[in-house]
C-alpha cells in the first residue's frame, strides 16, 4: 500500500512545526525516568541502612532474652530487605529458642543459601536444629562443616561438638528399638496451658499433683524483664477427683507460697508438705530450696529455707550458689539436690545429705559416676529409697541433649547411669520427671509431639513394662 503524498507532506510540516515540543517532551521523559531510578537507588540504599541499624538494635534484644519482639523486628527487616541472609540467620535463631524448629529450619536454611558465611554459629545452629527434627545425618554434617570452618578451637570445645556426635551416634542407635510398650499421654487442658508447664509432682498417696508453669495468671502476672521476657513461673496445685477419676482444676493461691518472681515445685515429703524453689531478689541469693507444710487449719505455712530449724546444715545446702531441684526420702534420712558450687564436675552437680540420729552431713558430691562436665538438671528419689533417677545433657548415651536416666541399688551404692530410652527419651529435652510410689507410672514436663499446646506441657507416661520397682 502507497501512502498518499498529501499524507506524508502533512506529517513533515506537523513534524516540523511541533519538534521543539516533542524534543521537550523527550527531554522530559528521560528526567522523570533517571530521577525515578535515583530515587529507586537511594531508596534501596535506605533501606539497607535501616536495615543495618535494625539488626544490630535486634541482635541486642535476642542477647537480653528479649526473644519475641527480637523476632517481630527480623520479620520487619526481612520485609525491606527479604534477602538478608543476617536476618534469615536472626529470626531462626528466634524460632530455635521458642522450639519451633520448622520454622527454625526453614530460615537457616534461606541464610545459607544467600550467604554461607552471614555468621561463623550458622553451621552449628543447623546443627542443633537437624538434630530436634531427627534429621541425624544433617545434623552431624553441619557440626562438622563448623569444626571444619571455626577460626576459634575453644568454642568448639565449649559447644561440646565432640559429645554432641556422640550423641548422634547414640540417638541413631536407641530410636531404632522403641519401646511400644510404654504409653505416653499428655495430661491435657485442665492441667496444661499455652504457656509453658513442667516439673510435675506426685504425693506419696497420689492424690495431689504439683507443677510450674509460666502462664499469664502468675502472681503480679509480670514477666521477667532481666532473663527471657515471659512470665515469672508458680507452683500450682490440682486434686485427684476419686469418683470423677480426673484432675481438677489446678490453683496458683496457695498462700504465700507464689511471690511475684520464680517459685517452682520440686517434690513433696511423706506427709504432704512441699519443697520448693524460689527466686527472689535480695532475698534468695541465686535461688534456693524452701519447704511448706499444709497446716491443721487448712493453709499452707509461710515457706521457710530447707531444715531451716537446723540453718548451720540448712545454709550449706542453699549456698550463694544455684541450687535449683530436690527430693528426699520417705524416711527422710537422705536429701538429694542440685547446685552450681564450685566444687562440682560440671555446671550444676547432684549432692546429698545423709541424717544420722538427729543431724544431718554436710553436703557430699554424689560422685563422677553419675554426674558429669555437663549439666545435670533435675533429681528424684523414689519413696522406696532403691531407684535415683535424674536428667543430664552431659553423657554420650543421649538421645538429645537433656535426657532420664535412672540408677538403681541404693544410697551410697549406685548402679552406672541407665538411660530410661525411647520413646520417653527423645531428640527435645526431657528435663524433670517423678515417678509414681507403685513405679507403674512417670510424670514428666516435656516436648512431646501429643496433643502439645504450644511449649513445655506435663505428660503422664506409662511405664509399667520397665517393672523398675520389685513386686
Amino acid at each position: 500500500m502507497t501512502i498518499p503524498l498529501y499524507l506524508f507532506n502533512f506529517r513533515n510540516i506537523f513534524l516540523m512545526k511541533h519538534q521543539k515540543i516533542i524534543f521537550k517532551l523527550v527531554l522530559l521523559f528521560l528526567v522523570i525516568f533517571n530521577l525515578k531510578s535515583v530515587l529507586s537507588q537511594e531508596d534501596g540504599l535506605l533501606n539497607k541502612t535501616k536495615s543495618q541499624i535494625k539488626l544490630t538494635e535486634t541482635k541486642q534484644l535476642y542477647l537480653q532474652g528479649n526473644i519475641k519482639t527480637a523476632l517481630l523486628n527480623y520479620k520487619e527487616i526481612i520485609a525491606l530487605n527479604p534477602s538478608s541472609a543476617k536476618a534469615h540467620f536472626g529470626i531462626s535463631r528466634c524460632y530455635y529458642k521458642l522450639h519451633d524448629y520448622k520454622n527454625a529450619k526453614y530460615h537457616a536454611e534461606i541464610a545459607e543459601k544467600n550467604n554461607p558465611k552471614v555468621d561463623e554459629d550458622l553451621y552449628y545452629l543447623m546443627g542443633e536444629i537437624y538434630f530436634r527434627l531427627e534429621e541425624l545425618k544433617k545434623s552431624k554434617t553441619s557440626y562438622e562443616k563448623f569444626v571444619s570452618e571455626i577460626k576459634s578451637k575453644q568454642k568448639i570445645q565449649d559447644y561440646s561438638i565432640d559429645l554432641k556426635i556422640s550423641q548422634l551416634a547414640f540417638a541413631e542407635s536407641e530410636l531404632k528399638k522403641t519401646n511400644s510398650k510404654i504409653i505416653i499421654s499428655n495430661m491435657g487442658p485442665v492441667l496444661n496451658s499455652k504457656g509453658s508447664d513442667f516439673a510435675p509432682s506426685l504425693s506419696n498417696n497420689g492424690k495431689y499433683l504439683m507443677f510450674t508453669s509460666r502462664r499469664a495468671d502468675t502472681k503480679g502476672g509480670n514477666v521477667d524483664q532481666y532473663f527471657d521476657h515471659q512470665y515469672f513461673s508458680d507452683i500450682y496445685l490440682s486434686k485427684w477427683d476419686s469418683i470423677e477419676k480426673k484432675w481438677l482444676n489446678p490453683s496458683n493461691k496457695l498462700g504465700k507460697i507464689n511471690t511475684d518472681f520464680h517459685d517452682a515445685s520440686l517434690s513433696f515429703k511423706a506427709d504432704n508438705s512441699i519443697i520448693i524453689y524460689r527466686n527472689i531478689p535480695y532475698l534468695t541469693r541465686s535461688g534456693d530450696i524452701y519447704e511448706a507444710a499444709y497446716t491443721k487449719s487448712g493453709s499452707w505455712s509461710s515457706p521457710k529455707p530447707i531444715l531451716n530449724k537446723d540453718k548451720k546444715i540448712s545454709n550449706k545446702i542453699n549456698s550463694s550458689y544455684f541450687e535449683s531441684s530436690a527430693s528426699i526420702t520417705e524416711d527422710e534420712s537422705y536429701i538429694y539436690f542440685v547446685s552450681e558450687r564450685p566444687t562440682g564436675l560440671g555446671k550444676t552437680d547432684i549432692y546429698y545429705v545423709k541424717k544420722t540420729n538427729k543431724t544431718y552431713s554436710e553436703p557430699i558430691h554424689l560422685g563422677n559416676e553419675i554426674n558429669t562436665s555437663g549439666d545435670e538438671k533435675c533429681v528424684f528419689i523414689h519413696p522406696s529409697g532403691n531407684l535415683l533417677f535424674f536428667t543430664s545433657n552431659g553423657r554420650e548415651q543421649s538421645v538429645g541433649s537433656y535426657d532420664i536416666y535412672y540408677c538403681t541399688g541404693g544410697h551410697e551404692n549406685w548402679s552406672s547411669p541407665i538411660n530410661i530410652g525411647s520413646p520417653i527419651n527423645t531428640t527435645m529435652e526431657e528435663k524433670t520427671i517423678c515417678i509414681s510410689k507403685d513405679g507403674n507410672t512417670a510424670y514428666v514436663g516435656g516436648y512431646y509431639n501429643f496433643d502439645n499446646m504450644g511449649d513445655a506441657d506435663l505428660y503422664q507416661i506409662d511405664i509399667s513394662s520397665l517393672q523398675l520397682i520389685s513386686k
